[in-house]
């Protein structure tokens, strides 16, 4: 069974994210320009690829705490500059194929935020308290 991973971009942008609304955040005016899903194998033999794409393989939660422009996931057409990209940056950097892309609806983006801001506001909440009762162990 072959292995994939998923990350977004926006269409016209090299730069990869983790989600639908992490790639909205980035500054896409919605209307101008479409956001992608990129369907990706990790480590592909010699085939023929929309695009490759080279991404950190690393859990997502470790690679979410890295500004999306500082992370160095980046798609390219070509393979080779793909391959030498990946190359130079050395681990935890991997090649990828992209399968498939696929347009993200309006709607699916919205659901991508409202579940972000959601998970942003339990994690919130949880630093809140360990800040709580590390001052009154004191």
């Amino acid at each position: 069974m072959e292995t994939t991973l998923r990350r977004y971009r926006i269409r016209t942008r090299p730069f990869l994210c983790l989600d639908a609304a992490e790639a909205a955040d980035t500054g896409v005016t919605v209307g101008e320009e479409t956001i992608e899903e990129l369907v990706l194998i990790p480590n592909p033999g010699f085939g023929f690829y929309q695009l490759y794409a080279v991404i950190i393989n690393k859990p997502d939660d470790e690679i979410r705490n890295t500004p999306v422009m500082k992370r160095g996931e980046i798609a390219f057409e070509k393979r080779t500059e793909a391959a030498h990209y990946a190359k130079k940056r050395g681990e935890p950097y991997i090649l990828c194929g992209v399968k498939e892309t696929r347009p993200v609806s309006k709607e699916e983006i919205e659901e991508y935020k409202s579940l972000h801001q959601q998970d942003n506001s339990i994690e919130k909440k949880l630093k809140e308290l360990k800040m709580f009762d590390t001052r009154n162990k004191t």
